[in-house]
């Protein structure tokens, strides 16, 4: 009796029972999928955080990396590199050396070669200064001493004396003044020679000389020879006692009633100095 009522009851309720069986059936199925769940995340994130859980081919690399394998690694093959580079290293300090050894063959040569050079260009140079100094009449340092006398510049009658003590007449000028020079009488186209060993230190004209030459002897004694027609040396020229320095041409406005005439001054320093102290 009580069998059947239950029976019938359960029949009634079928609908209600099935539904909470099935929902308790779906809850076990998911309790256990989240708990496998919950393992796999577990096992994935301590292989994350410890290098040696992991198992795939980077984590490997991983592990061997810090358990010292690559670093031995590495080492054997900077061992392997700088034994190369010494061979390497000593095979170019071999070729450097036998460079360097034929090069002090060609180097003694060269310096040789420069050697022969330099005394063939000594001799030209001596041989160019000889030259040089034939052409000049010498080079030597001119140094005229007051004591040696100094050569006429050209034989004739003194016109005109030196005279800076007193006064002489200048007939063309209708004057007396002091004279600085000796004005000597000469002839058109007579030559004109240096009196002493000198350079050519000026050639000009003026007014009052008209062409004229300045003869440097050294120590500041300076010769001034004027009333040139035609002149015969270059400035800068050195000149011998005797050389021609030119001859003589018309005289300037200056000295027309005196006639053909040459112009003879010497100067010390730019002061005048008789020439009558120093000629023979």
């Amino acid at each position: 009796m009580n069998m059947k009522k239950f029976l019938s009851g359960v029949k009634k309720n079928i609908f209600y029972i099935s539904l909470i069986t099935g929902m308790a059936v779906l809850v076990t199925v998911l309790g256990l999928y989240n708990a496998k769940t919950n393992s796999k995340e577990k096992n994935i994130v301590i292989g994350q955080n410890t290098p040696y859980g992991d198992t795939s081919e980077s984590g490997m690399q991983t592990k061997e990396t810090l358990s010292g394998k690559d670093k031995n690694a590495g080492t054997e093959d900077g061992t392997r590199n700088d034994v190369e580079r010494d061979a390497t290293a000593d095979s170019t300090y071999a070729e450097d050396s036998a460079a360097d050894l034929d090069g002090g063959d060609t180097d003694a040569e060269i310096t040789k070669d420069d050697a022969g050079q330099s005394d063939v260009d000594s001799e030209n140079t001596q041989e160019d200064s000889e030259a040089v100094s034939a052409a000049t009449g010498g080079e030597e340092t001119l140094s005229y001493d007051p004591k040696e006398s100094i050569s006429w510049p050209l034989t004739g009658n003194v016109i005109i004396p030196y005279s800076m003590d007193t006064t002489v007449y200048f007939e063309t000028l209708k004057e007396y003044k002091c004279s600085p020079a000796m004005v000597i009488e000469a002839k058109t186209g007579d030559e004109v020679k240096a009196v002493y060993k000198c350079k050519v230190a000026e050639v000009s004209s003026n007014s009052e000389l008209g062409n004229y030459v300045k003869l440097d002897l050294g120590n500041g004694y300076v010769v001034t020879l004027g009333q040139f027609e035609d002149i015969k040396v270059a400035l800068g020229e050195y000149l011998e006692a005797g050389d021609v320095v030119g001859t003589i041409g018309e005289p300037s406005r200056f000295y027309t009633k005196e006639g053909t005439n040459l112009y003879f001054a010497i100067e010390k320093d730019g002061n005048p100095v008789d020439p009558m102290l120093l000629i023979q």
